[in-house]
């Protein structure tokens, strides 16, 4: 039986006398990818700050099996990089001790996303989707057990998709687990992905 990593039970949200969601009950195995998807203004993001504790619901209990906060990665809507630091800068924001293992993540991250050219550029100078790509950089800056990411495919091309799909699935290959957002169910060869519908 595959254990579980994370648990949902009845789940509400209300804000201002509006409900956004109620009565979410979820599971999310280890080594799997749960894919939150729905149109917008359902309350994803708010589901996923929940999820990471940065959002309180209303009712219900979020369970995280085995995993304290530094284990976990968390890119929001907006990035949550530095627009006056550079790529490398933003990088080095990691609980990674080891100087030269933190190099060689950094070096290692920005080969995989062909951004070696802009690790000096001021983030600010990047365009929407090279400022993605940081973002989504730093989910390897750590030995995470949990990636939670709000829509990891919007701004990216179909190479930047690839790409983001091989370091996730290599991901799950190590028991990660992850959960993204998204506008659309997602089909894969692999059986990994669970599709909820909010």
């Amino acid at each position: 039986m595959t254990p579980k990593a994370i648990e949902l039970k009845n789940i509400s949200l209300q804000r201002n006398e509006s409900i956004i969601f109620e009565n979410i009950s979820l599971d999310i195995n280890k080594s799997y990818i749960a894919n939150i998807f729905g149109r917008n203004g359902c309350g994803k993001t708010s589901l996923l700050k929940i999820i990471v504790g940065l959002t309180e619901a209303t009712s219900g209990s979020v369970t995280i099996n085995h995993v304290n906060a530094n284990d976990i990665a968390y890119i929001g809507h907006k990035f949550g990089i530095k627009d006056n630091l550079t790529v490398c800068e933003n990088l080095k924001y990691s609980n990674v001790t080891d100087n030269v293992e933190m190099e060689t993540r950094i070096e290692d991250a920005l080969n995989m996303y062909e951004m070696t050219h802009y690790k000096n550029i001021l983030v600010k100078q990047l365009s929407h989707g090279q400022q993605k790509k940081v973002s989504l950089m730093k989910t390897l800056m750590n030995n995470y057990s949990i990636w939670v990411i709000d829509e990891p495919y919007s701004a990216l091309d179909k190479k930047t998709i690839d790409i983001f799909n091989k370091t996730m699935y290599e991901f799950l290959s190590t028991d990660g687990t992850v959960i993204i957002t998204n506008h659309s169910e997602i089909n894969d060869n692999y059986n990994k992905v669970v599709n909820y519908k909010l």
